[in-house]
């Protein structure tokens, strides 16, 4: 039987990928490099609003980051398969407090 399950990965500024238990070492390895992709794109999406806002390059990255660096993490999510989907009416609502999120 699937249970559900719901964890947090912070990234940056530390990762906490090797305290969470139940992790195989080939997730936490595929995980490490998703974090690292995922910078990528959020940096070349923050580069992307600046240009079309006509704000100077890097203007975002600088606000969103601090004084240090950027606090990110991935909330992982499992849910099994519902024995009624027939009595589904929706999720809640999503919120965020984040400068960019992305929902896969």
């Amino acid at each position: 039987m699937l249970w559900e399950s719901t964890f947090f990965l912070r990234q940056l500024p530390e990762s906490n990928l090797y305290e969470i238990p139940d992790l195989e070492d080939d997730y936490r390895k595929v995980m490490k490099q998703f974090a690292v992709e995922l910078k990528k794109l959020a940096e070349k999406l923050l580069d992307i609003l600046c240009e079309n806002l006509g704000l100077e390059q890097g203007y975002l990255k600088k606000v969103l980051y601090g004084s240090k660096w950027p606090n990110f993490g991935t909330k992982v999510n499992n849910y099994p398969p519902c024995p009624k989907p027939d009595l589904i009416k929706g999720l809640r609502a999503h919120t965020d407090a984040g400068g960019i999120i992305l929902l896969v």
